[in-house]
Order: structure tokens, then C-alpha cells, then sequence
């Protein structure tokens, strides 16, 4: 092994345990990553920037302002209501929200194919009265495995089949991933309706069926009024956890057994959602800000990988704030709490629990990014605009037949969207979610790099060595299995980066046909079900539901065994 070869190793090993640790952004640690590369020689410094020129890079960045236009053209706002009529039962209605969006996600990215359901998901599950805990983590599951059936589904099947052009000067046709995906994906939907439901029950809640989000814990800060029945109350035997405790504009060691409550001590508190609103109704507490005038709107939005809020404070919200909002509470994986809930820092999959007057709460929302759940903005409500939605499918009929390449046939989408004012550009790209496309554009030179210094004909020898010889089948499948593998600690679009030369590698050694090995590594890049840190989809409904890490290991073990199973028999099959 040549020293380019060991360094180009070495470095993205190291970058994919930087990855996995989360301890620095992703976007950083891959321009760094990149950077070093251009330092040792293994990357030129004409090729540092071609990663923003590639076709998946572009082409996703188009999928993405196509989605925005998408979720306000009120496509999906009938589903709410008539999925209940469709299906009477938590199955059927499970089943139909399962379905639907996993066709969304064949024609879009992950992410955007969630966000356009969340808000149903909340609604059918509020009118029904269902757990919809119960609900979540199976739609996120659902938006991963319809992205496995299209070539625009995932940014993995993006970058593959940009790599099987160059290695082979022509990328995979919009629907070839349909041939294993599909099978791959309604068994996985099937595994869905029978089994994370029976895992992922109330928790610690007594027997009976919950309402929406009762079980979901937030942090809210309070005062005790005059009369309350807590007032005397030793703070460590409260029926709710206490984070910090202030008297007089002074913090309290709270902790101390001898520390009792008195009237007009502000308490941050994290309780369930139900129990606060029973406090709150009580009187057994109130809002510090509860002085403001009647008739403000209470909304709850969920924190999206764009939002601009990511990693600021709440006391920080200026678009906010300065609108006169008050953040009423806020359901938080953060496991660091105390001060006051001005100094909880946000992230990805937090909700908050707005109020405020509803022309200010509309104008915030839009502003930082965060996706409304209940209720859903007025606007939202009106007539379906078609006209935008009939061009998206014109854009995905010239791909899907081969009239136009899927850059060429959705940058044209963008630009009708655009002319018509559906689009309005500056804002849809500041919108964007740029940290992923920076770590995208970085990782695709230094993927590569793989090949170029003779590092993936390397380990595709050793890695040939150890396999069945004239076995395709078990070939494949040893490709799957690496991408699953690798995906829980990173993410979909690095692993196909990473794997996807090693797989033209082990092709050319093995004489395998190039287009299964690299399918197999973009399916297994996106059967990600066992953490909620691989794909930003299993983060937000980590989030929205209180679902703990263990949560996924549970749920997603059955979907990723058959899911992966199916997606061997289905290249075994086909492309073999």
C-alpha cells in the first residue's frame, strides 16, 4: 500500500469516527477533511470545488427548493381528513400514512417527504385520539424506504449512479432502483405495521389509550401563585422534576431536603405535557407571562435540520421575541438543563410551544424554519395549487423516460417554478439546508481520491480474498451489509461516497456486474433504522415522540434484517 493510499485511508477513517462522535459539525469536520486532503497532495486544487459541479450535488439542491414549493402548494391538506375515513382502524390508518409517504419520498428527499406529513401524521392522530407514539417512528421509517426506489429518492442513489457514469458512461435510469426497492420497501412496510407498534407503548403511563403527545416530557418555566396548593411543598418531593428554583431574582439550592416552596418562586420544571397543562389549568401554577391578552394563538413546531435556531438559546430568538412570542415550553433531548429556560440551547427535532398573536406567530414560523404540527397555518388550508405539482411531475416524466439527465429536468422545474412565482430563489436557497450540502460537496472529491490513488483497487483485492470466488450473490450482498453497517454511525450520502468506488473496485476484480454492487451500497446506505443519528428523519421524530436511543435498536432491528434480506434477493434476481 502506497503512502497516498494509506493517508487517503487514514483520513476518512478518521473522519467517519468525528462523524459518528458528533462532538464538531459534520459540514466542519468535512472541509476539514477536505482541506487536509488538498495538503497531502491526494486531492488537486483544481479538484477541491467539484464536488458543488457534480450532478447529485445539483441535483439535490433542486429537489430540495422543489420541495419547499411542494409543501406550500396544499397537495397534501384533503389527507388529513379523509384518511380517517379510508381507514377506521390504528392499522389501516397506520397503513395509509405509512404508504403515502413513502410514495412522497420516491420523488423527493427523505426529509422533505416527512415534513409534508408530519403535520397530517399530528392532525389524524389528534382527531382519532392515537398514540402517536405509536405513529412516528413507522412514517420515518416509511419516508427511508420509499426513497430506495427512484434515483432522486436519497442523495446515496444520486451519488452511485453518478459514479457508475463516470466509471461506465452511463448513470442508473430514474426507476431502476424500483426493481429491488420496491420489493425491499413494502416488505419493510409490512414489518412496520406489526412490529414498533407492539414495541413502542406509552412508557410509564397507566393503562388506556393516551392522547397526542401526553406522553412527550418538556421544560417549561412557571411561578407559583398566591393559594396554590404547592406553596409549602418540600421542592425534592414535588410531583414533577425541578431544575432550578428562583426567589427574588436569586437562584436557590433547591436540592437541600429543608427547601419548601413559597409564593412567587419561578420553578423550571420538566414534566409531562399533560400534567403541565393540568398545573396550568388548576392554577396550581401559572406562566410568567400570563398578564398577555386573551385570544393568542397557541401553536407547536417542530426544530427542522434548516431551521436557523439549531444550536441558539431561547433566550436568543429575536425573530421571536421581538414579535411579542412567548416560548411557553419546549420538549428537549437536551440532557444538560438548569439556569433558567432562557439558557436551554436548541437542536434538531426540538418542539416549541409557542404564543403569541397569529399574524406574528405565521410571520416567526416562516422566518426561522421550524414546521408548524398543530395547528397548521391558516394559509396552509386554502385551495391546492396544482399548476405547481403538475410541473414537478412534467420535471420527473423527462427523467423518468430518459428525455433529459435529472439535473437538466429539474433545473428546468426550478426555473418554471421560479418564472411563475412559486419559487422565490433568494430565500429558497437561504432556506436550504446547508450543512448537509457543504458536507456533500466536500466528501465527493475525497471519495474520488479513493480511486484515483489506487486505494479502492486495493481493498476491493483484499476484500475479494476473503469471499466466495464466483459467488455474486454473496458479493452483493457483503456490499449491502458494509453500507448498513457504516450508515448508523454517519450518514447515507458519505457511505455511498466512501463505498461506492470500493464497489466499481470489486466489480472490475470480481467481474461482477458494476450496477449491482453499487446498488447494494446505496440500498444499504439507506436502510438506516437502528439509530436516530444516521438520517436526520429518526432525529426529528426522536424529538417530536420522547423516544429514547434504545428506542430504534428495538423497533428497527426486524425492519432492517428484512429489509436488507428482501434487497439481496431482489439484486440477486435482477441485476445478477
Amino acid at each position: 500500500m502506497s503512502f497516498e493510499q494509506a493517508a487517503i485511508l487514514v483520513l476518512l477513517v478518521g473522519m467517519l469516527v468525528f462523524f459518528a462522535l458528533d462532538s464538531i459539525r459534520m459540514e466542519l469536520v468535512a472541509v476539514g477533511g477536505l482541506g487536509l486532503g488538498v495538503a497531502l497532495g491526494l486531492v488537486g486544487p483544481a479538484d477541491a470545488f467539484t464536488g458543488f459541479s457534480s450532478p447529485a450535488f445539483i441535483t439535490v439542491v433542486e429537489i430540495l427548493l422543489i420541495v419547499q414549493v411542494l409543501g406550500r402548494s396544499g397537495i397534501l391538506d384533503p389527507l388529513a381528513r379523509r384518511v380517517t375515513v379510508i381507514a377506521g382502524t390504528e392499522t389501516g390508518i397506520l397503513a395509509a400514512l405509512c404508504l403515502t409517504t413513502a410514495c412522497l419520498s420516491v420523488f423527493m428527499n427523505n426529509i422533505g417527504a416527512l415534513a409534508l406529513m408530519l403535520p397530517v401524521v399530528t392532525s389524524v392522530c389528534k382527531v382519532k385520539g392515537l398514540d402517536s407514539r405509536r405513529i412516528l417512528m413507522s412514517v420515518s421509517f416509511a419516508a427511508l424506504l420509499g426513497g430506495l426506489c427512484s434515483v432522486i429518492g436519497t442523495p446515496a442513489n444520486l451519488i452511485v449512479s453518478n459514479q457508475l457514469a463516470a466509471a461506465t458512461g452511463q448513470g442508473f435510469a430514474f426507476f431502476d432502483f424500483a426493481w429491488a426497492g420496491v420489493p425491499a420497501a413494502l416488505s419493510g412496510i409490512l414489518v412496520l405495521l406489526v412490529w414498533p407498534r407492539r414495541d413502542l407503548q406509552s412508557g410509564t403511563a397507566g393503562p388506556g389509550r393516551l392522547p397526542p403527545q401526553a406522553f412527550r416530557t418538556v421544560v417549561s418555566e412557571v411561578e407559583v401563585p398566591a393559594g396554590s396548593r404547592l406553596v409549602g411543598a418540600p421542592v425534592v418531593e414535588t410531583e414533577f422534576g425541578v431544575h432550578a428554583l428562583r426567589r427574588g431574582g436569586a437562584n436557590l439550592l433547591h436540592h437541600r431536603r429543608g427547601t419548601a416552596i413559597e409564593t412567587g418562586d419561578v420553578l423550571l420544571v420538566e414534566t409531562g405535557l399533560q400534567h403541565l397543562e393540568s398545573l396550568l389549568g388548576e392554577g396550581s401554577v401559572v406562566l410568567p407571562h400570563a398578564a398577555r391578552p386573551a385570544g393568542r394563538r397557541r401553536v407547536e413546531a417542530v426544530i427542522m435540520p434548516e431551521s436557523t435556531l439549531v444550536g441558539s438559546r431561547v433566550g436568543s430568538l429575536q425573530p421571536i421575541h421581538s414579535r411579542g412570542i412567548d416560548v411557553v415550553a419546549v420538549a428537549t433531548r437536551t440532557p444538560r438543563i438548569e439556569g433558567s429556560i432562557a439558557d436551554l440551547r436548541l437542536s434538531i427535532g426540538d418542539v416549541l410551544y409557542l404564543s403569541g398573536e397569529q399574524e406574528a406567530v405565521d410571520a416567526a414560523i416562516d422566518e426561522v424554519d421550524v414546521l408548524p404540527l398543530w395547528p397548521q397555518p391558516e394559509a396552509e388550508t386554502s385551495d391546492i395549487r396544482w399548476l405547481p405539482v403538475a410541473v414537478f411531475g412534467g420535471g420527473v416524466g423527462l427523467a423518468a423516460f430518459g428525455l433529459a439527465s435529472p439535473p437538466l429536468a429539474f433545473g428546468l422545474v426550478v426555473l418554471l417554478q421560479a418564472a411563475m412565482g412559486s419559487l422565490n430563489l433568494r430565500k429558497g436557497l437561504a432556506e436550504l439546508d446547508w450543512p448537509i450540502l457543504l458536507m456533500l460537496a466536500a466528501m465527493i472529491p475525497l471519495g474520488a481520491a479513493v480511486e484515483t490513488t489506487g486505494l479502492a483497487a486495493t481493498l476491493a483485492g483484499g476484500l475479494i480474498a476473503v469471499l466466495p470466488s464466483g459467488h455474486p450473490p454473496f458479493i452483493a450482498a457483503a456490499m449491502l451489509v458494509l453500507a448498513v453497517v457504516i450508515t448508523p454511525f454517519v450518514n447515507n450520502a458519505t457511505t455511498a461516497v466512501v463505498l461506492g468506488p470500493l464497489a466499481i473496485g470489486v466489480a472490475a476484480a470480481s467481474g461482477v456486474r458494476p450496477e449491482a454492487l453499487l446498488m447494494a451500497v446505496a440500498l444499504g446506505a439507506s436502510i438506516d433504522f437502528l439509530t436516530p443519528i444516521g438520517h436526520h428523519n429518526n432525529t426529528i421524530v426522536m424529538g417530536l415522540a420522547g423516544y429514547r436511543f434504545s428506542d430504534f435498536l428495538k423497533a428497527g432491528w426486524p425492519v432492517t434484517i428484512v429489509v436488507a434480506s428482501t434487497a439481496a434477493c431482489a439484486l440477486w434476481g435482477w441485476w445478477l
